[in-house]
Protein backbone atom coordinates (compact mmCIF):
# COMPACT_ATOMS: atom_id res chain seq x y z
CA UNK A 1 0.00 0.00 0.00
CA UNK A 2 1.63 3.32 -1.01
CA UNK A 3 1.55 6.12 1.57
CA UNK A 4 -0.72 9.31 0.67
CA UNK A 5 0.61 12.26 -0.88
CA UNK A 6 -1.60 14.65 1.17
CA UNK A 7 -3.64 14.09 4.50
CA UNK A 8 -1.41 12.22 5.94
CA UNK A 9 -0.58 15.20 8.60
CA UNK A 10 2.33 16.97 10.18
CA UNK A 11 4.23 13.53 10.45
CA UNK A 12 4.17 12.72 6.93
CA UNK A 13 4.86 15.77 5.73
CA UNK A 14 8.20 16.08 7.58
CA UNK A 15 9.52 12.23 6.45
CA UNK A 16 8.38 13.36 2.69
CA UNK A 17 10.45 16.16 3.69
CA UNK A 18 13.43 15.04 4.91
CA UNK A 19 13.33 11.87 2.50
CA UNK A 20 13.33 14.22 -0.71
CA UNK A 21 16.11 16.98 0.97
CA UNK A 22 18.19 14.45 2.30
CA UNK A 23 18.41 11.71 -0.45
CA UNK A 24 18.66 14.98 -2.80
CA UNK A 25 21.43 16.21 -1.14
CA UNK A 26 23.84 13.37 -0.82
CA UNK A 27 23.32 12.22 -4.77
CA UNK A 28 24.05 15.86 -5.40
CA UNK A 29 26.84 16.23 -3.28
CA UNK A 30 28.51 12.78 -2.75
CA UNK A 31 27.04 10.72 -5.97
CA UNK A 32 26.54 12.78 -9.35
CA UNK A 33 30.45 14.64 -8.79
CA UNK A 34 31.42 10.52 -8.75
CA UNK A 35 29.05 9.13 -11.45
CA UNK A 36 29.16 12.45 -13.84
CA UNK A 37 32.40 13.34 -14.11
CA UNK A 38 34.20 15.91 -14.73
CA UNK A 39 32.13 18.35 -13.40
CA UNK A 40 32.99 22.04 -13.78
CA UNK A 41 33.12 23.67 -10.23
CA UNK A 42 31.35 27.29 -9.68
CA UNK A 43 33.51 28.30 -6.87
CA UNK A 44 37.20 27.15 -6.70
CA UNK A 45 37.42 27.24 -3.26
CA UNK A 46 36.41 24.46 -0.69
CA UNK A 47 33.93 24.05 1.59
CA UNK A 48 35.30 24.97 5.91
CA UNK A 49 35.74 21.54 7.79
CA UNK A 50 32.39 20.34 9.35
CA UNK A 51 30.06 22.75 7.15
CA UNK A 52 28.36 20.09 5.80
CA UNK A 53 27.14 18.40 9.51
CA UNK A 54 26.20 21.83 10.65
CA UNK A 55 24.33 22.71 7.46
CA UNK A 56 22.69 19.25 7.07
CA UNK A 57 21.67 19.70 11.27
CA UNK A 58 20.54 23.54 10.34
CA UNK A 59 18.09 22.26 7.80
CA UNK A 60 16.34 20.07 10.00
CA UNK A 61 14.37 23.57 11.65
CA UNK A 62 13.19 24.80 8.06
CA UNK A 63 11.99 20.90 6.87
CA UNK A 64 9.80 21.75 10.03
CA UNK A 65 8.69 25.03 9.31
CA UNK A 66 8.43 23.49 6.01
CA UNK A 67 6.17 20.37 7.04
CA UNK A 68 3.53 22.78 9.50
CA UNK A 69 3.15 24.44 6.50
CA UNK A 70 1.76 21.52 4.39
CA UNK A 71 0.02 20.65 7.64
CA UNK A 72 -1.81 23.80 7.29
CA UNK A 73 -2.44 23.92 3.82
CA UNK A 74 -3.71 20.10 4.58
CA UNK A 75 -6.33 21.99 6.96
CA UNK A 76 -7.21 24.71 4.83
CA UNK A 77 -8.00 21.83 1.39
CA UNK A 78 -10.36 20.39 4.46
CA UNK A 79 -12.15 23.45 5.52
CA UNK A 80 -12.61 24.65 1.71
CA UNK A 81 -11.58 27.70 2.40
CA UNK A 82 -9.22 28.55 -0.53
CA UNK A 83 -9.24 27.50 -4.18
CA UNK A 84 -7.22 24.12 -3.39
CA UNK A 85 -9.24 21.27 -4.89
CA UNK A 86 -9.57 17.25 -5.42
CA UNK A 87 -10.69 14.81 -7.61
CA UNK A 88 -9.31 15.20 -11.43
CA UNK A 89 -6.70 17.68 -12.02
CA UNK A 90 -8.86 19.00 -15.37
CA UNK A 91 -12.39 18.51 -15.83
CA UNK A 92 -11.14 16.43 -19.13
CA UNK A 93 -10.37 13.04 -19.20
CA UNK A 94 -7.99 13.30 -22.02
CA UNK A 95 -4.17 12.95 -20.77
CA UNK A 96 -2.89 15.83 -22.84
CA UNK A 97 -5.06 18.17 -20.79
CA UNK A 98 -4.28 16.38 -17.64
CA UNK A 99 -0.71 17.58 -18.30
CA UNK A 100 -1.24 20.99 -19.94
CA UNK A 101 -3.33 21.72 -16.83
CA UNK A 102 -0.07 20.15 -14.94
CA UNK A 103 2.38 22.36 -16.56
CA UNK A 104 0.17 26.03 -16.85
CA UNK A 105 0.30 25.59 -13.12
CA UNK A 106 3.83 24.55 -12.76
CA UNK A 107 4.75 27.91 -14.33
CA UNK A 108 2.42 30.47 -13.27
CA UNK A 109 3.78 28.65 -9.33
CA UNK A 110 7.53 29.43 -10.82
CA UNK A 111 6.65 33.06 -11.54
CA UNK A 112 5.13 33.98 -8.64
CA UNK A 113 7.51 31.53 -6.50
CA UNK A 114 10.18 33.82 -7.67
CA UNK A 115 8.89 37.00 -7.43
CA UNK A 116 8.23 36.22 -3.53
CA UNK A 117 11.76 34.71 -3.33
CA UNK A 118 13.46 37.71 -4.69
CA UNK A 119 11.68 40.53 -3.16
CA UNK A 120 11.61 38.79 0.65
CA UNK A 121 15.58 38.31 -0.47
CA UNK A 122 15.95 41.67 -1.61
CA UNK A 123 13.94 42.76 2.05
CA UNK A 124 16.47 40.48 4.19
CA UNK A 125 19.15 42.06 2.59
CA UNK A 126 18.22 45.84 2.83
CA UNK A 127 17.25 45.90 6.62
CA UNK A 128 20.04 45.34 8.24
CA UNK A 129 18.76 43.88 11.53
CA UNK A 130 16.82 41.61 9.47
CA UNK A 131 20.42 40.36 7.83
CA UNK A 132 22.40 40.63 10.68
CA UNK A 133 20.02 38.55 12.86
CA UNK A 134 18.07 36.43 10.54
CA UNK A 135 19.49 35.81 7.15
CA UNK A 136 22.76 36.06 7.99
CA UNK A 137 22.63 32.19 9.17
CA UNK A 138 22.26 31.12 5.07
CA UNK A 139 25.40 33.46 4.24
CA UNK A 140 27.82 31.80 6.44
CA UNK A 141 27.89 29.21 3.96
CA UNK A 142 30.56 31.55 1.81
CA UNK A 143 31.45 28.40 -0.17
CA UNK A 144 27.79 26.89 -1.21
CA UNK A 145 27.23 22.77 -0.72
CA UNK A 146 24.22 20.96 -1.29
CA UNK A 147 22.86 21.10 2.09
CA UNK A 148 22.88 24.67 2.29
CA UNK A 149 20.13 24.78 0.62
CA UNK A 150 17.54 24.68 3.57
CA UNK A 151 20.36 25.82 5.65
CA UNK A 152 18.07 28.62 7.09
CA UNK A 153 16.92 30.37 10.43
CA UNK A 154 13.63 28.97 11.06
CA UNK A 155 12.21 32.17 10.74
CA UNK A 156 13.73 33.25 7.31
CA UNK A 157 11.99 30.08 6.47
CA UNK A 158 8.65 31.03 7.44
CA UNK A 159 9.17 33.82 5.69
CA UNK A 160 9.96 32.38 2.38
CA UNK A 161 7.55 28.94 2.38
CA UNK A 162 4.50 31.93 3.42
CA UNK A 163 3.86 32.12 -0.38
CA UNK A 164 3.04 28.13 -0.28
CA UNK A 165 -0.13 29.11 1.53
CA UNK A 166 -0.77 32.22 -0.25
CA UNK A 167 -0.63 30.89 -3.62
CA UNK A 168 -3.74 28.44 -2.04
CA UNK A 169 -5.61 31.61 -2.36
CA UNK A 170 -5.04 33.12 -5.89
CA UNK A 171 -5.83 30.39 -8.57
CA UNK A 172 -7.35 26.81 -8.40
CA UNK A 173 -4.41 24.23 -7.37
CA UNK A 174 -4.99 20.52 -7.59
CA UNK A 175 -4.40 19.83 -3.94
CA UNK A 176 -1.25 16.87 -5.01
CA UNK A 177 -0.32 18.98 -7.53
CA UNK A 178 0.47 22.07 -4.22
CA UNK A 179 2.19 19.12 -2.96
CA UNK A 180 4.29 17.78 -5.66
CA UNK A 181 5.27 20.93 -6.81
CA UNK A 182 6.43 22.36 -3.01
CA UNK A 183 8.91 19.13 -2.85
CA UNK A 184 10.34 19.32 -5.95
CA UNK A 185 10.80 22.97 -5.07
CA UNK A 186 13.12 21.38 -2.22
CA UNK A 187 15.45 19.45 -5.21
CA UNK A 188 15.33 22.96 -6.77
CA UNK A 189 17.15 24.44 -3.96
CA UNK A 190 19.56 21.90 -3.60
CA UNK A 191 20.26 22.15 -7.33
CA UNK A 192 20.93 25.94 -7.33
CA UNK A 193 24.02 24.88 -4.19
CA UNK A 194 25.02 22.40 -5.78
CA UNK A 195 28.78 23.95 -6.29
CA UNK A 196 29.16 23.03 -10.14
CA UNK A 197 27.36 23.57 -12.99
CA UNK A 198 24.48 21.85 -14.30
CA UNK A 199 23.56 23.45 -17.54
CA UNK A 200 21.94 22.60 -19.54
CA UNK A 201 20.23 19.96 -17.43
CA UNK A 202 18.76 22.36 -14.54
CA UNK A 203 16.19 20.75 -13.40
CA UNK A 204 13.07 23.34 -14.10
CA UNK A 205 10.32 22.76 -16.47
CA UNK A 206 11.16 26.32 -18.13
CA UNK A 207 14.69 24.77 -18.67
CA UNK A 208 13.77 21.65 -20.29
CA UNK A 209 11.49 24.07 -22.84
CA UNK A 210 14.57 26.54 -23.53
CA UNK A 211 16.71 23.10 -23.83
CA UNK A 212 14.22 22.19 -26.64
CA UNK A 213 14.88 25.24 -28.16
CA UNK A 214 18.00 26.54 -27.60
CA UNK A 215 20.04 23.50 -26.76
CA UNK A 216 23.16 23.65 -24.77
CA UNK A 217 23.47 27.49 -25.49
CA UNK A 218 22.89 29.62 -21.30
CA UNK A 219 19.25 31.45 -21.74
CA UNK A 220 19.49 34.86 -20.47
CA UNK A 221 16.24 34.71 -18.95
CA UNK A 222 17.00 31.68 -16.43
CA UNK A 223 18.95 30.73 -13.84
CA UNK A 224 22.44 28.46 -13.92
CA UNK A 225 24.39 26.97 -10.36
CA UNK A 226 26.73 29.82 -10.79
CA UNK A 227 24.28 32.56 -10.93
CA UNK A 228 23.09 32.11 -7.62
CA UNK A 229 26.81 30.92 -6.05
CA UNK A 230 27.64 34.27 -7.11
CA UNK A 231 25.37 35.79 -4.46
CA UNK A 232 27.11 33.60 -2.02
CA UNK A 233 30.25 35.40 -3.12
CA UNK A 234 28.59 38.67 -3.66
CA UNK A 235 25.26 38.96 -1.43
CA UNK A 236 23.47 42.14 -2.73
CA UNK A 237 24.07 40.92 -6.63
CA UNK A 238 21.44 37.57 -7.89
CA UNK A 239 18.60 37.72 -5.53
CA UNK A 240 16.24 35.79 -7.47
CA UNK A 241 15.20 32.03 -7.50
CA UNK A 242 14.60 30.81 -11.62
CA UNK A 243 14.64 33.58 -13.36
CA UNK A 244 17.03 36.55 -14.21
CA UNK A 245 14.18 39.38 -15.10
CA UNK A 246 14.11 41.09 -11.48
CA UNK A 247 17.49 41.51 -11.18
CA UNK A 248 17.67 43.02 -14.64
CA UNK A 249 14.68 45.44 -13.93
CA UNK A 250 16.34 46.47 -10.25
CA UNK A 251 20.10 46.29 -11.16
CA UNK A 252 21.26 43.55 -9.02
CA UNK A 253 22.65 41.52 -11.57
CA UNK A 254 26.14 41.03 -11.69
CA UNK A 255 27.37 42.45 -15.43
CA UNK A 256 29.95 40.08 -16.17
CA UNK A 257 27.47 37.11 -15.25
CA UNK A 258 27.41 36.05 -18.60
CA UNK A 259 31.41 36.13 -19.17
CA UNK A 260 31.72 34.12 -16.20
CA UNK A 261 28.73 31.58 -17.34
CA UNK A 262 30.42 31.50 -20.99
CA UNK A 263 34.00 31.19 -19.36
CA UNK A 264 32.29 27.67 -17.18
CA UNK A 265 30.23 26.46 -20.06
CA UNK A 266 33.60 26.49 -22.28
CA UNK A 267 35.80 24.49 -19.63
CA UNK A 268 33.12 21.93 -19.83
CA UNK A 269 33.12 21.43 -23.28
CA UNK A 270 36.76 21.01 -22.98
CA UNK A 271 36.89 18.69 -19.97
CA UNK A 272 34.24 16.61 -21.89
CA UNK A 273 36.46 16.64 -25.11
CA UNK A 274 39.23 15.75 -23.54
CA UNK A 275 38.00 12.85 -20.80
CA UNK A 276 38.82 9.54 -21.40
CA UNK A 277 35.62 8.69 -19.46
CA UNK A 278 32.61 9.87 -21.90
CA UNK A 279 31.59 11.48 -24.60
CA UNK A 280 29.11 14.47 -23.58
CA UNK A 281 26.03 12.59 -24.84
CA UNK A 282 27.49 9.88 -22.20
CA UNK A 283 28.15 12.38 -19.42
CA UNK A 284 24.63 14.21 -19.84
CA UNK A 285 22.72 11.07 -19.97
CA UNK A 286 24.31 9.54 -16.40
CA UNK A 287 23.59 13.11 -15.23
CA UNK A 288 20.07 12.99 -16.20
CA UNK A 289 20.55 8.70 -15.28
CA UNK A 290 21.69 10.33 -11.44
CA UNK A 291 18.69 12.95 -11.66
CA UNK A 292 15.90 10.18 -12.40
CA UNK A 293 17.24 7.59 -9.50
CA UNK A 294 17.39 10.98 -7.04
CA UNK A 295 13.80 11.15 -7.24
CA UNK A 296 13.25 7.44 -7.13
CA UNK A 297 15.00 7.39 -4.00
CA UNK A 298 13.71 9.76 -1.95
CA UNK A 299 10.16 8.17 -3.18
CA UNK A 300 11.66 4.60 -1.72
CA UNK A 301 13.18 6.45 1.13
CA UNK A 302 9.59 7.84 2.29
CA UNK A 303 7.73 4.77 1.01
CA UNK A 304 10.04 2.52 2.94
CA UNK A 305 10.52 5.00 6.68
CA UNK A 306 7.01 5.39 6.77
CA UNK A 307 5.79 1.41 6.53
CA UNK A 308 8.75 0.99 8.89
CA UNK A 309 7.22 3.19 11.45
CA UNK A 310 3.07 2.48 10.58
CA UNK A 311 4.25 -1.22 11.27
CA UNK A 312 6.13 0.04 14.66
CA UNK A 313 2.96 2.10 15.43
CA UNK A 314 0.73 -0.57 14.85
CA UNK A 315 2.38 -3.48 17.03
CA UNK A 316 2.79 -0.87 19.80
CA UNK A 317 -1.10 -0.34 19.88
Amino acid sequence: MLPPITGGGFGAALLQLCSVYYVGCCAVHAVIPSLARPVSKVNQHEPKPGQVAREAVLSLGPLTVKALIFTAVEAMHRSGISFLYSGPVASSQNLFVQVFACCVTIVALDYLHDTWFYFTHLWMHKWRWLYSHVHYLHHQSKVPTAFSGYSLHVAEAALVFFDEIIVCFLFPIHVNVHRLYHLYTTLIHIGGHAGYELHPLVPSLEQVLWLLVGGNKVSMHLNTVLYHCIHHQFPNKHLSLYFTHWDKWLGTQKTDYHAQIGAIKKEQAEKLANSPRASPGIHYAILLMCMLWTLVGSVLAYVSIYHIIHQFVSKKT
